[in-house]
């Protein structure tokens, strides 16, 4: 029976090792074909669009705020005529509101008797007015109104999603015109429009 066998030679049994052993030797001595992709036709690239709602909204609802502020307001955008005001908050596009600050009630004496005193009346009630997504709710724009004058020869904020206004002494419609001419300046330069 050992006779059948026939033996292999060694260089045979070497070859059969290294493909074993290095699998990637064969491949190394066989360069694969090159096969060349047609060129595919360019596309150009797709103009981003603008989705932020307060481009693309058109209805506006003010909520309520101390001393009448939000009526100011809805006068304010009503004479901009970029966005419908109603004063129906259902189903709007966007929605301003205030966040007017819990203060604690202080006393004062007068005659052994504890009294209230008045909030200071040159200091907006309001802490900020901010501008809203009514469908996410996600705020889109903020002002922080400041307890403070503006400074002499201080320059207007650059249009940006979140400001400060220096609003101390300002009446409500002061106020109110000083909130929509630098919403005004934050959507146009998103809009990219630059008109008044």
């Amino acid at each position: 029976m050992l006779e059948n066998r026939r033996a292999i030679p060694v260089h045979m049994i070497t070859a059969v090792l290294l493909i074993a052993i290095r699998p990637d030797a064969h491949a190394q001595q066989t360069p694969a074909p090159v096969i060349q992709q047609p060129p595919q036709a360019q596309t150009p690239p797709v103009a981003p669009t603008s989705t932020n709602r307060l481009v693309t909204g058109k209805l506006i609802y003010v909520a309520p705020m101390p001393n009448n502020l939000d009526k100011w307001l809805q006068e304010d955008l009503r004479t901009w005529g970029r966005y419908r005001v109603t004063s129906n908050p259902e189903g709007v596009d966007l929605e301003i509101s205030a966040v007017v600050p819990e203060r604690q009630t202080q006393y004062r004496e007068r005659h052994g008797v504890p009294l209230p005193k008045n909030p200071p009346k040159k200091q907006p009630q309001e802490s900020s007015i901010s501008v809203v997504d009514w469908t996410s709710g996600a705020q889109l724009w903020n002002a922080a109104l400041l307890n403070r004058n503006p400074k002499a020869n201080e320059a207007a904020p650059a249009p940006a999603s979140s400001i400060e206004i220096p609003a101390r002494d300002m009446t409500p419609d002061q106020l109110a015109l000083k909130i929509a001419r630098e919403f005004e300046r934050y959507v146009e330069q998103l809009d990219g429009s630059g008109a008044h």
